[in-house]
């Protein structure tokens, strides 16, 4: 490993607990808040751009998509919970005939 990579690397990590730890410092927080304001209006028309983007281009698809597979995931759902229950009540009736069949002495199915 490279000295040089290693310096740079520790001095990066100090360079950031020094900005956390002054971020919990209220004499911080006017330059907190400039760089913010700073960086939401050279940001700012970036992100809005990037959400019409998604609104505009992926959510339709992906939306009609999830809303197709919700249906098919619902269908195989309760298809699923009515085999369930009928496993169920069969188990359920299966032990009460093989008891009473013990009880009675007679052969039930």
């Amino acid at each position: 490993m490279k000295s040089g990579g290693f310096v740079k690397n520790i001095v990066m990590v100090a360079v950031l607990l020094a900005v956390v730890f002054l971020s919990q410092s209220p004499s911080f927080r006017p330059i907190a808040q400039n760089f913010y304001n700073q960086a939401n209006q050279s940001i700012g028309p970036y992100v809005q751009n990037g959400q019409h983007w998604f609104s505009a281009n992926v959510y339709p698809r992906v939306s009609a998509e999830a809303q197709k597979r919700g249906e098919e995931a619902s269908r195989e759902i309760a298809t699923q919970k009515n085999n369930a229950a009928q496993n169920i009540w069969d188990t359920i009736k299966n032990y009460f005939a093989e008891k009473f069949s013990k009880f009675s002495g007679t052969n039930v199915k």
